[in-house]
């Protein structure tokens, strides 16, 4: 045979080899998938066409690695697993070979101090876990849309609050109690100055309470529990004339 030809058929047999993936050398490969390992002994290069040959299923972003040493060759298959990624109401069902949410979330671009998961970035995936994210930047932002829409009509015009009550409410005269004129806080006990539970409202509280107008948290009592309020009033006939009633409470900004 001349050199020209052996080197021809040389050529076809490396096309060979390189299309198909065949040797005629026999050598057995290690598969690891679901948790258990396959031996196959195989004359195939590609790892594809081994993985085929055992008759192991590639599915959906399924990945695998082949690795070879001087004492092995081993191919390592990862299974996809199903998650859901919860973002501003959408719902979005991705596969993922990752091990963690962090890397789920560093893959989908939802990192810095904008976004926020409700599970530690450390949580291992399990199959159809879910991934809620916040974007606290549009939280604030609507948060603050809904605090300007808030607003109460008092005499004093349109007031913005930030919270609202049903409170039981009485009333009671600045003599009331130890006599002296002086509340829980130290202001003198007039109109416009309401007892409440501090664990509800704290002192100093700026309210609206309809019916009765702007006032200030500034003195407590002992009855006072809770979400009840004690209004301050001018004269005991506009006191006794309030007797006990339901009102609503604003929280003003």
């Amino acid at each position: 045979m001349t050199l020209r030809k052996l080197a021809l058929c040389m050529v076809l047999i490396l096309g060979v080899v390189f299309t198909t993936g065949f040797t005629d050398a026999m050598r057995n490969v290690s598969i690891v998938v679901d948790g258990k390992t396959l031996e196959v002994s195989t004359r195939y290069s590609s790892p594809e066409l081994i993985l085929h040959q055992a008759g192991v299923e590639i599915r959906h972003k399924d990945e695998f690695q082949l690795k070879k040493s001087d004492k092995e060759e081993k191919i390592i298959v990862q299974r996809a697993v199903p998650v859901v990624i919860e973002f501003e109401g959408d719902r979005q069902k991705v596969y993922t070979t990752r091990s963690n949410v962090g890397e789920v979330l560093k893959d989908y671009g939802y990192v810095g101090d904008r976004f926020s998961a409700e599970l530690d970035g450390a949580t291992r995936l399990e199959k159809n876990l879910n991934i809620k994210i916040h974007d606290l930047v549009a939280e604030k932002e609507r948060e603050e849309a809904a605090r300007r829409a808030q607003s109460v009509e008092t005499s004093r015009g349109a007031m913005r609050y930030v919270r609202e009550y049903d409170m039981e409410a009485t009333a009671y005269l600045p003599t009331d109690g130890g006599g002296n004129g002086i509340t829980a806080s130290g202001m003198l006990a007039e109109r416009g100055v309401v007892a409440v539970d501090t664990d509800v409202i704290p002192l100093g509280t700026r309210l609206y309470i309809p019916g009765y107008g702007v006032a200030i948290a500034g003195d407590t009592g002992g009855a006072i529990n809770g979400e009840r309020i004690d209004l301050c009033m001018e004269s005991y006939g506009e006191a006794m004339e309030f007797g006990r009633r339901w009102v609503k409470v604003y929280v003003l900004e």
